[in-house]
């Protein structure tokens, strides 16, 4: 347990530095070096490499060495990857490319969950609306966080495309980002916007639910473009 807590931490720390340019593609890194750098056993070495290589950011090869690959290779869809651009100097450019994205995708979740949601689904939208709320008031954000990320699974799920549900990890990880990573705290206006989304979709009003889930991604765009600015990140 200890050699793969060690191991994940050896890779993050690996793959924070490949994201954020310290490390370009094509850089080549040797076992030995990374034992000897992080004082750690060669398994935990080969295990953290193998958790790098499964995100398609490194590449073992024989008799060369643990080989950085070019950013089109990356799993960038993939939480930790994710995290390590948003704690990185490129913060700005995958806020927009986060946006581009939720705003394509979200709408049409919240207009096909309007057409198509459950009455547990429905019913589970409005209490993560509750839930958020609360913690707002008790200015918990890892509360506020948990019913947020809440809100958006049930919300992509309810689409009942596969396609559609399978941005649940990516959402999350930029809720999580958002919440750890940068200033952060819950506005009431955003929280209507998910109360609004909620009550689209019990309605069955598909034009209002995509409108409202319009609203969430532009005031997240602006409120982490912001918080971007405020910390000085370019």
């Amino acid at each position: 347990m200890l050699d793969a807590s060690m191991a994940t931490t050896v890779s993050h720390v690996l793959g924070a530095r490949i994201v954020s340019g310290a490390l370009p593609p094509g850089t080549v890194m040797r076992l030995e070096e990374l034992d000897s750098e992080f004082g750690v056993s060669r398994s935990v070495t080969r295990e953290a490499v193998k958790l790098l290589e499964a995100l398609h950011i490194v590449r073992a090869r024989r008799r060369i060495g643990i080989v950085v690959t070019e950013e089109s290779e990356w799993d960038v869809s993939s939480p930790a990857v994710i995290e390590w651009f948003l704690s990185g100097p490129r913060r700005d450019e995958v806020i927009a490319w986060i946006s581009e994205l939720r705003s394509a995708v979200e709408p049409l979740a919240a207009e096909l969950a309007a057409q198509r949601a459950t009455r547990h689904q429905t019913t589970t939208l409005a209490l993560a609306v509750t839930g958020m709320i609360a913690a707002a008031a008790d200015r918990d954000l890892d509360e506020y966080l948990r019913w947020d990320i809440n809100f958006h699974t049930v919300l992509l799920h309810a689409s009942h495309n596969p396609l559609v549900a399978s941005h649940v990890k990516i959402v999350s990880a930029v809720l999580e980002g958002r919440t750890h990573l940068m200033p952060f705290e819950p506005k009431q206006e955003a929280i209507g916007f998910h109360r609004s989304v909620a009550d689209a979709v019990a309605g069955h009003d598909a034009d209002a639910a995509a409108a409202a889930m319009r609203q969430i991604v532009t005031e997240a765009h602006q409120a982490m473009s912001s918080s971007s600015n405020q910390n000085g990140v370019k």
